[in-house]
């Protein structure tokens, strides 16, 4: 291991801002894909003592908090970007509405949301085709 990566959740955006939105975006997926599976895997029996968690429950739901939150530093990454190619503007728009709809707001929300994103992208193409 690098020193950058001995510990991925030190400072995060620091490190998430260096990334392309196609890289950001496949971290994303792959943080959430990671975080889905640890949840499926503590709710299994031998990680409870009762209706509680037990040592290793507790350690695999510390974990999943870690990766809640690291996803959570990707998305503050792309809020705060702001891509000067359609390319990198569509794979931002993506990341952003996963996480909305990972956040179980309402369907209007997310319809209102893409059709934003997807106004954005077209301006952009348009202002590159005229260029």
């Amino acid at each position: 291991m690098t020193e950058n990566t001995m510990n991925p959740f030190a400072n995060p955006e620091q490190r998430l801002s260096k990334l392309s939105m196609f890289a950001l975006d496949s971290l994303y997926d792959a943080v959430m894909l990671a975080r889905r599976t640890l949840s499926g895997i503590v709710n299994q029996p031998r990680f409870f003592e009762g209706e509680d968690y037990n040592g290793a429950g507790d350690e695999v739901e510390g974990l999943i908090d870690a990766l809640i939150d690291f996803a959570g530093a990707a998305v503050n990454v792309a809020k705060t970007a702001d891509p000067s190619n359609p390319r990198a503007m569509e794979a931002r728009a993506w990341l952003l509405l996963k996480y909305s709809v990972d956040c179980h707001d309402s369907l209007s929300a997310y319809a209102a949301e893409a059709a934003g994103y997807a106004a954005q992208l077209e301006t952009l193409k348009k202002l590159k085709a005229d260029a």
